[in-house]
């Protein structure tokens, strides 16, 4: 999978768009140290101008139709959640539809979109913010008593490239594996 880096971007999600729109072979990922533009679902603002953290969007081709493709993002939330639990020994868990939580605290958020023509999903794009070390005394104050990170939860330092590691292990293992490719 080729993997495209950025120190800055407005959006991972939709630089896949533009890349995909551009020609761009799927699959492939998108990677930004801090986005000024990212977004959660129903448009709400992801708040990613922390460098600690991992702000990645896999953009692909599923070979399925939007009803059986709703559920995508809480399939990835699952396995993402599984693999930490896996690693940290730790209890993270799931909030319906795109959220992973520790202690009711949030420490990830997993958004899908996708292009549909002539009723097929001719390519979709799954974005994940995933607050890994980043400093929670930075974000807006609303957010610091309902965010975590991965370091808080396992009180101790977690790589940032170890982490992205994982993600796009259980990323690359999902879409290569999945009924969701063709």
């Amino acid at each position: 999978m080729e993997i495209f880096h950025y120190s800055a971007i407005d959006s991972t999600n939709t630089e896949c768009f533009r890349k995909f729109d551009m020609g761009q072979r799927t699959p492939f990922a998108v990677i930004a140290k801090t986005q000024t533009q990212g977004r959660g679902q129903f448009d709400r603002v992801w708040y990613s101008a922390d460098a600690g953290n991992l702000y990645i969007s896999f953009g692909f081709i599923p070979h399925q139709s939007p009803q059986n493709f709703q559920n995508y993002s809480t399939i990835v939330a699952q396995k993402i959640a599984d693999r930490l639990c896996q690693i940290f020994g730790l209890a993270f868990v799931v909030k319906s539809p795109n959220d992973i939580c520790f202690n009711c605290k949030k420490l990830c958020g997993i958004l899908t979109e996708s292009r549909i023509a002539n009723g097929r999903i001719v390519f979709a794009v799954t974005g994940i913010g995933l607050n890994i070390a980043g400093n929670l005394s930075k974000f807006p104050k609303a957010l610091q008593s309902t965010a975590t990170t991965v370091s808080d939860c396992c009180k101790k330092k977690v790589s940032y490239s170890a982490m992205k590691a994982v993600v796009i292990e259980v990323m690359e293992k999902l879409l290569l594996e999945s009924d969701f490719m063709g």
